[in-house]
């Protein structure tokens, strides 16, 4: 029996589809920017699978954040060394 729901990854792949139009008119620093966002939703693409939410959004925006929060730390942490 199929899956009547789409994998995670394949609804983060249609969310980057979506917001093709908007990625097309960003700058080309910008544009790899974007790039980078839809990675970290794809790194988090298991999580976003154990949470059943009708707006995928939510979990895409979540996974960024939790990649964001890693490297603020890896940041503090390096700057901590830096300071000592």
């Amino acid at each position: 029996m199929g899956r009547t729901v789409p994998s995670f990854r394949i609804v983060i792949e249609q969310f980057g589809w979506e917001w093709l139009e908007f990625k097309r008119a960003l700058r080309d620093i910008d544009k790899e920017s974007f790039e980078n966002l839809m990675n970290h939703a794809r790194r988090h693409a298991e999580a976003g699978t154990n949470m059943p939410n009708p707006n995928p959004f939510e979990p895409i925006v979540m996974s960024i954040l939790v990649e964001h929060e890693n490297e603020l730390r890896k940041l503090r942490k390096n700057d901590k060394r830096a300071h000592s």
